[in-house]
């Protein structure tokens, strides 16, 4: 029969590391530290990890009792090693002996009157004497016996043992006899009497002292508890990102956030760089630093309770902006002559892209930092200090020659830009260098007064690169590593923990992914869009539509009505079949976001209901709206719906299926039915054309012709609706058993090599290869103009219809405008259309 597992204490007392490592972590972990563990000749040595480092003397403490404890013989010393998470360097580290410690808790029990423990005791102080003790305890009576192979000196033994026994005060003791006898002897050759009470009481109270006496575990945990809940009651992380990102990154950045906000409402170079007002930045950020020096003592007690020494922070700030000031503010001299330079000077061209340049990019900035949070607490957090995009400089540079190409002021235009750049870069640069000055200066100020480690500001600046990274990579398990990395940093970096519930979403880790949103929201509970991602995830993916309700309820409740939460609530509500809820909370939100594109996505719910409910005609009347409003998404969302399944067999929702743009085509297919193949290419030529020019009215483009039919360029072919356009090629391929249709046509032009790109011989073969081009009675090729098809199925050949009148009525049309039809194909193919073998 197998042994059984040992359990994890088992474990511990042999030395098992992970063992170790485990029994520690489940004390220190709620307390915001992490524990490493290793064991190596018989030194255990554990490091520590934590943001806010318990004192050294605490924790050291803290191991010593517990290893004294466990009794794992295997540990001889421990070393115990404390630092911060990402720092290469300890903050401290101390050696004990483990054996010294044993020392201290094997006294403690034995003055408790534990009798092996005052055996052991009793023998280590006799053992260079050749005398082995035997010890009882009884009715408050210790009695000793002593063995020896030679007689044992009485005067000397009995003082050593009186010495040693002085230091225990055992309580529980009044009496000590002590018996002397050689080995082997049955009785002992002498004993002696004591009152031990007369003993201890003359003992000196010095003697406690020098028995080494560890602290009592109760005083540890005590000192411990007292050491976090100082710790906890200013919750040093929420703490560091408020100072970090709300209050002085908020003030020290307005004087330039307000200058971009200006500049992005411009349009013109010189309209742009103008309301930068370099002239004032240095008096506006010297008003901004003052405003926090008055603004931060209030805050903080406000907020944390803490009290800061005003003159202390006064100093603080004074030195910042007098004594530090003198880089920044060559920085803004050196940005003034740039700017300068640039209003001086009238460039000949200006592109998007360097209008984009002068403005800073501010908003691919925020995107980039941001990654998919695009809400106001992420701008705060960590954005505003990187407006400013530094190295911008050899991309602008490597441009210009194809923007000024060829203008003999090319090399003046990129020396303004280059200066631009630069001194934008430095301004960037000096500005990060005020704002750690001030973060920094004040967690020293902090840690003085109240012993509270704030984040590093590396650690901000790690963190927000950790989760840039993450943004960027395109392994979703490396970006979900640089996210935790980021976290470990700082792990308030809500951005950090919603990036990672998205990338765990792409992963279809659902339940992880929410544990992520909900990090985020301990966070902050006013963020929307984790919990906007949370209630989606539980409603579209786990089914679990009861909690969504509640959520959704006290999000609206809280005045949180939002798109998602809405459009959440009411799928909930129709998947637990109350279906009025559904419809009612629909109509709210077609009346809160009557303006949004996306609002068609509330005129699919609304008919999934009413089918439920059989009321067809109101059902298939929202299914006409939704297409109305957005014709491809809605079409595709309802042909993949199996909500819909009741009206797929429903002439007046096939209908509706068939286009985008409201084109019936019930003529077409009846002209098919009949094989009436001329009439059905001239309905095609007329129908395509209404496509376009259904498409231009609901984009409220004024159509300048509405005939019938007319020519289509290639911008207008590629208005056709995908969903018509995929329509009108299937109803050719159903009647004509798959030999007409664009996709034939397309399929041979690629199978003859055919691409994007013109090819006069290609287009030869191709038009031979439907019949298009075809000799005359002289031998000589010519190409059919639209009287000369065939409209003959039998004798056409494959591919050969339908002709290709849209493109215009002239004859000798393929020979010159044969980019038309190309752009059909590519349209095509484009929309998803015209693999045969698919089809």
């Amino acid at each position: 029969m197998a042994q059984p597992e040992p359990n994890i204490l088992q474990l511990a007392k042999q030395g098992n590391p992970k063992a170790i490592a485990t029994i520690i972590n489940r004390q220190l972990e709620p307390k915001g530290i992490i524990a490493q563990v290793d064991l190596k000749d018989n030194c255990l040595q554990i490091l520590i990890e934590a943001i806010q480092l318990p004192p050294q003397h605490i924790i050291v403490e803290y191991f010593r009792k517990s290893f004294t404890n466990l009794g794992a013989t295997a540990i001889k010393t421990i070393k115990v090693y404390g630092k911060r998470p990402g720092e290469v360097f300890f903050d401290w580290h101390e050696l004990f002996d483990l054996v010294e410690a044993l020392g201290q808790e094997l006294f403690k029990m034995a003055k408790s009157g534990d009798i092996q423990s005052i055996t052991i005791v009793i023998n280590q102080c006799l053992k260079n004497q050749g005398v082995i003790a035997k010890v009882n305890l009884k009715d408050s009576c210790l009695r000793v016996m002593l063995e020896g192979q030679e007689a044992i000196n009485q005067e000397l033994i009995v003082s050593i043992l009186i010495n040693e026994l002085k230091k225990l005060t055992i309580e529980s003791i009044n009496k000590l006899i002590v018996y002397g006898k050689q080995t082997n002897e049955e009785f002992p050759g002498w004993h002696q009497e004591i009152n031990y009470n007369l003993l201890t009481n003359s003992s000196e109270k010095t003697v406690e002292s020098l028995a080494l006496v560890s602290i009592n575990e109760t005083e540890v945990k005590d000192m411990i508890n007292a050491s976090f809940s100082q710790i906890e009651n200013v919750d040093s992380v929420k703490l560091s990102n408020y100072l970090y990102y709300e209050f002085l990154q908020n003030r020290i950045y307005e004087p330039l956030s307000v200058r971009f906000k200006a500049e992005e409402e411009e349009n013109t170079i010189h309209g742009i760089v103008n309301p930068f007002n370099i002239y004032t930045l240095e008096e506006d950020i010297k008003l901004s630093i003052r405003q926090i020096e008055k603004q931060i003592v209030r805050t903080l007690e406000d907020k944390f309770c803490l009290t800061l020494d005003i003159n202390q922070v006064e100093r603080i700030f004074y030195d910042i902006s007098n004594y530090r000031f003198s880089n920044l503010k060559n920085a803004i001299k050196q940005m003034e002559k740039a700017i300068q330079e640039v209003l001086n000077f009238n460039f000949p061209e200006e592109t998007n892209e360097l209008k984009a340049f002068f403005k800073g990019a501010v908003e691919g900035a925020v995107d980039g930092l941001t990654g998919r949070i695009k809400f106001t607490e992420v701008i705060v957090g960590g954005v505003i200090g990187n407006l400013i995009i530094p190295g911008l400089g050899g991309v602008i540079g490597g441009a210009v020659g194809g923007w000024f190409a060829g203008n003999k002021e090319q090399k003046r235009v990129e020396e303004i830009i280059n200066k631009y750049d630069i001194a934008k870069t430095k301004l960037n640069e000096e500005f990060k260098i005020l704002f750690q000055n001030c973060y920094e200066d004040i967690s020293k100020l902090i840690n003085s007064l109240y012993k509270i480690n704030l984040i590093k500001y590396q650690y901000f600046i790690q963190a927000e690169e950790l989760n840039r990274q993450g943004i960027e990579s395109k392994n979703l398990i490396e970006a979900i590593h640089c996210y935790d990395k980021a976290v470990s940093l700082n792990p308030h970096y809500y951005g950090a923990w919603c990036n990672k519930g998205w990338a765990l979403v792409l992963l279809g880790k659902y339940e992880e992914a929410i544990h992520a949103f909900d990090e985020s929201l301990k966070i902050n509970s006013e963020l929307i869009m984790p919990l906007e991602s949370k209630i989606m995830l539980l409603g579209y993916h786990l089914e679990q539509h009861e909690t969504v309700l509640l959520l959704c309820n006290n999000a609206i409740s809280k005045g949180y009505n939002t798109f998602n939460i809405l459009s959440a609530k009411s799928f909930s509500l129709y998947k637990l079949e109350r279906y009025q809820e559904a419809i009612e909370i629909c109509d709210i939100a077609i009346s809160i976001y009557s303006f949004s594109l996306e609002i068609y996505q509330f005129f699919i719910q609304k008919p999934a209901c009413m089918i439920c409910m059989s009321d067809l005609e109101i059902a298939l009347e929202n299914i006409k709206e939704a297409i109305i409003l957005n014709p491809e998404n809605s079409q595709k969302a309802i042909t993949v719906s199996p909500r819909f399944d009741n009206l797929k067999n429903d002439e007046r929702f096939i209908a509706l299926m068939q286009s985008s743009v409201g084109v019936d085509y019930s003529n077409l297919k009846k002209l098919l039915a009949d094989n009436k193949w001329r009439e059905a290419d001239i309905e095609t030529a007329k129908l395509m054309c209404l496509a376009v020019t259904n498409h231009d009215k609901r984009l409220n483009i004024i159509v300048k012709d509405a005939r019938a039919y007319t020519e289509l360029n290639n911008e207008q072919i590629v208005k056709i609706p995908a969903i018509d356009l995929n329509t009108i090629d299937k109803l050719w391929l159903n009647y004509s058993q798959g030999k007409f249709g664009f996709s034939v046509q397309k399929e041979i032009y690629q199978s003859l090599g055919g691409t994007k790109e013109f090819n006069g011989e290609i287009r030869d073969k191709f038009g031979v290869s439907v019949g298009w081009r075809t000799r005359n009675k002289d031998g000589n090729y010519f190409w059919r103009n639209s009287d000369d098809f065939h409209y003959y199925i039998d004798i056409a050949l494959r591919g050969h219809l339908p002709s290709c009148l849209w493109a215009g009525i002239n004859d000798v049309w393929f020979e010159n405008r044969r980019d038309r039809l190309i752009t059909l194909f590519y349209h095509l193919e484009a929309s998803g259309i015209g693999n045969i073998s698919k089809q």
